[in-house]
């Protein structure tokens, strides 16, 4: 069986050294306004001396009306460029060839931060107990506007790509489900209505920047959620965005609003938190998006990059090996063990990883910075 793992592979112009991605998540370690520190600079350095071959940063936000957490990375203004390009080039010098993507964010309804958030539709969001303010046309174009003036500072500062965050109840995530968007123009209804802002984005970005920047997109396979996206909309949706010119990918699930409905049974432990499920403790648990890769793959002629729950080697060869996706994304694995690709690389690890999927790690973003909660 070949390591594919380990062979390089393109999204879009770039090529990727191996098929590992660090996935993004919050990391609460940039500055109240959302400016790069020493600390996140050296969270990042040691990511990229871990071995990935690609690197998406936690979201990072387009808008200080899209806020999400305290602390949060912002690339909503020109100043925060050069922090933002002395982070790249860390990245870069220290990576051996790793390249960094920047996760392109707005909260929409699901933010920690804000009174009055804004959202497609005034759906209550009762995990923040916070009913958002239907946004106007005015609002979208703005919002639109302000993805593809964070994309243009995201070249200048050197990144190899960026990411657009169209999943987890976030703003485009609540653009694409029937669940939170119940609009009546020509945003809402319709699957094509539903995906249009972020064709409207796509497009634009491509006008601003040129073609030869990736543009990648994270989207949900299924909300979980009664009314939500479910993998025939998923499927459907997947297709318009590959047909769209979109780089790559990352399918994952859930909103958040999901922990509500799975946490009283477990214990008050979530088993989303959005999209991390706890107690992955046998192969049979891990990979649990991939029953929808599978599908998604059938419809996509674009990379297709595949997280959640996968802490095993021998699982990551079979998915690669089976062609059912294209990269593997990890997160809480690289919490745990940021050097976990050189560990696989080398041959030097164990065949599954340390972390055990405890969700400690997200937990400590509600009290402070990331981390491995586990880890001694």
């Amino acid at each position: 069986m070949r390591k594919i793992y380990s062979e390089s592979k393109k999204i879009g112009k770039i090529e990727i050294k191996n098929r590992f991605v660090r996935s993004a998540t919050g990391e609460r370690i940039a500055s109240e306004d959302g400016r790069v520190t020493d600390e996140l600079i050296e969270f990042y350095k040691v990511l990229a001396e871990g071995g990935v071959g690609l690197i998406i940063t936690g979201v990072t936000y387009v808008h200080e009306n899209g806020k999400g957490i305290p602390n949060q990375l912002a690339i909503d203004r020109d100043d925060l460029i050069p922090g933002l390009r002395k982070l790249t080039e860390i990245v870069h010098k220290y990576g051996e060839g790793c390249k960094i993507v920047v996760q392109l964010h707005h909260s929409g309804r699901q933010s920690m931060v804000l009174d009055n958030p804004m959202a497609p539709s005034a759906v209550f969001e009762p995990t923040f107990h916070v009913k958002p303010r239907e946004m106007t046309k005015e609002d979208i174009v703005d919002t639109v506007e302000a993805f593809v003036e964070a994309a243009r500072r995201a070249e200048e500062a050197r990144f190899d790509a960026i990411q657009l965050h169209a999943a987890h109840g976030y703003l485009l995530s609540q653009f694409l489900s029937p669940y939170t968007n119940k609009r009546t123009d020509e945003y809402g209804g319709t699957i094509e209505n539903r995906v249009r802002i972020i064709e409207e984005i796509y497009k634009k970005t491509v006008e601003n920047v040129g073609p030869d920047f990736p543009i990648l997109i994270k989207m949900n396979v299924d909300d979980f959620l009664e009314g939500g996206i479910n993998l025939d909309e998923s499927m459907q949706i997947a297709e318009i965005l590959s047909k769209m010119g979109f780089a790559a990918i990352e399918t994952s699930g859930c909103m958040w609003e999901v922990i509500l409905r799975t946490k009283k049974e477990l214990g008050w432990h979530p088993a989303f938190n959005p999209e991390a499920r706890i107690n992955i403790d046998s192969k049979e648990k891990e990979a649990y998006h991939l029953p929808y890769a599978k599908e998604i793959k059938k419809v996509i002629n674009t990379p297709l990059i595949l997280v959640g729950g996968i802490r095993s080697l021998d699982i990551i060869e079979n998915i690669l090996n089976e062609g059912n996706a294209d990269f593997i994304g990890l997160c809480r694995p690289l919490i745990r063990e940021p050097d976990l690709p050189n560990k696989w690389l080398k041959g030097t690890g164990e065949i599954t990883c340390e972390c055990i999927s405890c969700n400690g790690c997200t937990g400590s973003l509600l009290s402070g910075s990331l981390r491995c909660t586990q880890k001694k």
